[in-house]
């Protein structure tokens, strides 16, 4: 993901990857060790494993762009670590990067559609059916396109049908949150 960057950096644009990208989101959480991080990102990612190989050069990379804090930390039964911390930097630029999901997803989406398209339907099935699982906005997409054009099997309509549900129960948490968000405005003599 690309976006424009601030301070400093600001004659260039920042390129961040998707690790770095987690790493952030991780840090936003609260400071963590390099391992801690590694363990988050593997229970995020599932059986994707991501390597220390892949974290610590991408931890030095944030900490080159100040994005981060690295705080040497002395051990006294074993060696000394390092805890990483997001700076205000950091946080600018985690915030600046999930405003423009939006549109990587859009695109993503575009792109994803087509590729489906082209590989035919039998090596498209298992794709949209593990982004379907996995309740991906870009598999929903996907679906949407296919049941629009007509092609839509008894699987993915009954996927919908599931989905709409999912989507219900989502909608009413954020129902509540906003009501909540209101209730407070209005205790603290905000919006009517």
């Amino acid at each position: 993901m690309t976006f424009g960057s601030m301070g400093r950096h600001k004659p260039h644009m920042t390129r961040l990857s998707p690790v770095q990208l987690l790493i952030l989101a991780i840090l936003k959480q609260d400071p963590a060790h390099g391992y801690v991080i590694i363990q988050k990102l593997g229970s995020l990612l599932g059986s994707r494993k991501v390597k220390s190989g892949t974290v610590y050069p991408a931890l030095h990379r944030l900490v080159e762009k100040e994005f981060i804090l690295g705080t040497h930390v002395s051990q006294e039964d074993g060696p000394d670590t390092v805890e990483y911390r997001l700076t205000p930097n950091g946080r600018k630029i985690l915030s600046i990067a999930l405003q423009n999901l939006d549109t990587e997803w859009g695109t993503q989406g575009r792109v994803w559609r087509f590729l489906v398209s082209q590989a035919g339907e039998r090596a498209a099935a298992p794709l949209l059916d593990r982004t379907v699982r996995e309740r991906s906005p870009i598999g929903f997409a996907a679906m949407k396109a296919r049941c629009e054009s007509g092609r839509c099997s008894q699987k993915q309509l009954e996927f919908l049908k599931q989905y709409r549900s999912y989507l219900g129960h989502e909608l009413e948490w954020v129902k509540k949150q906003l009501d909540e968000m209101k209730s407070s405005d209005k205790e603290d003599g905000g919006e009517e």
